[in-house]
C-alpha cells in the first residue's frame, strides 16, 4: 500500500477517533460515575466502525459491516443489562446506547471517504446531547395542537406540493370528443364522429390529446354536422392519429378557457406554502421572546405572522387601556409597516423582477412608517400596563390556508378574465376591491398576470403597490370599528402619512401618464 494512502487512512481514523472522543466526554459527564460505557468506549466504537468499513473495503464483502454492527449492538445490551441488575437507581432511557451505535456509524462513514458528513453528524449528534435542559423546557412549552399544526405544514410543503401538476388548469381538463373516423395524411385531414350532444362552429380550432393524454395538435374545424366533425390538422404527433383511436379536447368556451388557464396548481400551492410559513415564523418568533416582551416589538414580530390579526389585537386592548393608546398605536403602525418587507420576500420568489420594480415604493412606505413609529415612541411614557397577551391561537390553520388558496385562485381568475375582456386599464379597481380582504393574493394573481405576458412590468408593479396601500387602510378601518376613539387618532395621522408617502412615490417612480 502506498505512504500516501496509509496517511490518509490514519488521519480518517484520527477523524473518527475525535468524534468519539467529543461524543464519549459528552456521555461521560452526563451520567453517573458508575455507568458505562465511558469516552474511552466511545472511542472504540469509532474505531472499531472504522475498521469493519476498512475491511468490508479490503475483502470486498459487505456483509463484515453488519457483523460489526450486531456486535456493538450485543455489547451494549449486554452493559445495558448489567447497569440494571447491579445499579440502585432505576435507568430511563436509552440515550447513550443509541449514541454509541451512530459513533459506530460515524466511524463508517469517515473511513468511506464521507468525513465532512460524518462530522456534520458528529456536531449534530453533540448539540442534541447536550441540550437535554432545553429540550426539556421546549417540551414542556409546546402543545399538542401546535405540533399538530407543524406536522400538516410539513404535509402541505413536502407531501402535496410535489405531486400537484405544474401545467395550467386548461391544459389538464379535458373532455370525451369523439373516434378518429379517417385521416388523409396527404391533405392532413381528420375526420371525427363526435360524443353526442357535442356542438361545433366551423372556423373553430380545437386542441387535441390521445392515447394517455398525449398532446397531438390542434383542429381547424372545416365542416361539422350533428355526428361528424372535418377539420384540418396542426401538429407533427400523426403518428398518434390512428383511426378508431379516442380523442379528447381541451374546454373550448372562451371564458371558462381563460378561467382555467389562470390556475397552476403547483404555483397557487407554492404561494399557500410560502405565506403559512412566513406566519409561522412570525408565531415562533412571538413563542420565544414573549408577546409581552415589549408593545413595539410584539407589533412588529405579530406583523409577519398576520398584521390584520396584530391590528385588530391592539384595537381591542385599547378598550382596556385608553390611556396607552399612543404605545398601542406604535404597535398597529410596526405591524402595518413589516407587511411591506415581508410581501418583498414573498414575491422576490416567484417574480424577481417584479420584486425590484415594487422595492423602491414598498421600501419608501416602510421606511416613513418606521420613523412615525420612531416619533411615536419618543413621545410616549414609559410604563407597564397589564394587558392580555398577543393571541394567535394557531401557528397554522389548514382551513385557513385552503380559505386563502380559495381567495388567491378567485383572484388569479377575476384578473385574467378582467385583462381578457375588459382589458388591464380595469386592474387598479380590481386591485383595490382585493386589496380590502387580502393583499397577498391580489399581489401574487398580478405577478402571474405579468408572468403571463399579459401586462407590463410596470403596471404590475402599480397595481401590487396599490392593492398593499389599500390594505393598510383597511387596517386603519379596522381600529375606528373594533378599537377606542383615541386609538383611531394616533393611527390616523400615521396611515395617512404612510398611505401619502406611497401615492406620491408611485406617481412619479411609474409615470402613471404612460400606463394604461
Amino acid at each position: 500500500m502506498p505512504d500516501e494512502s496509509l496517511l490518509d487512512i490514519f488521519l480518517k481514523f484520527g477523524i473518527a477517533a475525535a468524534l468519539g472522543l467529543l461524543i464519549g466526554l459528552e456521555r461521560e459527564k452526563a451520567q453517573r460515575e458508575d455507568e458505562s460505557p465511558g469516552v474511552r468506549d466511545f472511542i472504540l466504537f469509532a474505531l472499531i466502525g472504522g475498521v469493519t468499513a476498512l475491511m468490508a473495503d479490503l475483502y470486498e464483502n459487505s456483509a463484515i459491516l453488519i457483523v460489526g454492527f450486531v456486535g456493538v449492538v450485543a455489547l451494549l445490551i449486554s452493559c445495558y443489562w448489567q447497569d440494571r441488575q447491579t445499579s440502585d437507581t432505576e435507568r430511563a432511557g436509552i440515550t447513550t446506547e443509541i449514541s454509541a451505535m451512530l459513533t459506530f456509524f460515524l466511524g463508517v462513514l469517515v473511513i468511506k471517504g464521507a468525513g465532512l458528513m460524518a462530522t456534520a453528524i458528529g456536531v449534530a449528534v453533540l448539540v442534541v446531547l447536550s441540550q437535554k435542559g432545553s429540550l426539556g423546557r421546549l417540551k414542556s412549552h409546546v402543545q399538542q395542537f401546535e405540533i399538530n399544526a407543524v406536522a400538516k405544514l410539513l404535509i402541505i410543503s413536502f407531501i402535496v406540493l410535489p405531486i400537484l401538476p405544474r401545467q395550467s388548469l386548461d391544459t389538464i381538463v379535458t373532455f370525451p370528443l369523439g373516434r378518429i373516423v379517417e385521416w388523409e395524411e396527404p391533405d392532413r385531414q381528420l375526420t371525427i364522429d363526435l360524443i353526442p350532444g357535442l356542438t361545433f362552429e366551423t372556423g373553430q380550432v380545437l386542441t387535441v390529446y390521445g392515447a394517455q393524454a398525449r398532446r397531438l395538435g390542434t383542429v381547424h374545424v372545416r365542416d361539422v354536422s350533428q355526428h361528424r366533425l372535418v377539420g384540418r390538422y396542426s401538429g407533427d404527433a400523426q403518428d398518434g392519429l390512428i383511426v378508431d383511436q379516442m380523442l379528447t379536447a381541451e374546454p373550448t368556451g372562451r371564458l371558462l378557457r381563460v378561467a382555467l388557464s389562470a390556475i397552476q396548481p403547483y404555483r397557487v400551492w407554492l404561494i399557500v406554502v410560502l405565506v403559512s410559513f412566513i406566519s409561522f415564523i412570525g408565531y415562533v418568533l412571538i413563542k420565544v421572546i414573549g408577546a409581552n416582551a415589549g408593545i413595539g416589538l410584539t407589533g412588529l414580530i405579530g406583523g409577519l405572522a398576520s398584521s390584520t390579526v396584530t391590528a385588530v389585537s391592539f384595537a381591542r386592548r385599547s378598550l382596556e387601556a385608553p390611556d396607552w393608546n399612543r404605545r398601542f398605536a406604535i404597535a398597529v403602525i410596526l405591524a402595518s409597516t413589516i407587511m411591506f418587507p415581508r410581501l418583498l420576500v414573498q414575491i422576490a420568489v416567484v417574480n424577481y423582477a417584479l420584486m425590484r420594480n415594487i422595492l423602491v415604493p414598498l421600501t419608501v412606505m416602510a421606511v416613513v412608517g418606521l420613523i412615525v413609529a420612531v416619533f411615536y415612541f419618543t413621545r410616549s411614557t414609559r410604563q407597564w400596563v397589564q394587558t392580555e397577551p398577543l393571541q394567535l391561537s394557531n401557528p397554522f390553520s389548514l382551513k385557513g390556508a385552503l380559505s386563502f388558496a380559495g381567495i388567491f385562485a378567485t383572484m388569479l381568475i377575476i384578473t385574467r378574465l378582467a385583462i381578457d375582456y375588459l382589458g388591464d386599464a380595469w386592474l387598479p379597481l380590481i386591485a383595490a376591491i382585493s386589496g380590502l380582504t387580502d393583499a397577498d393574493a391580489i399581489a401574487f394573481s398580478i405577478s402571474d398576470a405579468h408572468t403571463a405576458g399579459l401586462i407590463s412590468l410596470d403596471w404590475a408593479s402599480f397595481n401590487v403597490v396599490l392593492g398593499a396601500l389599500t390594505n393598510t387602510l383597511v387596517k386603519l378601518a379596522l381600529v375606528f370599528w373594533l378599537g377606542h376613539r383615541g386609538l383611531f387618532r394616533e393611527v390616523l395621522l400615521a396611515f395617512l402619512i404612510i398611505g401619502a408617502s406611497g401615492i406620491i412615490t408611485m406617481v412619479f417612480y411609474y409615470d402613471l401618464w404612460t400606463l394604461p
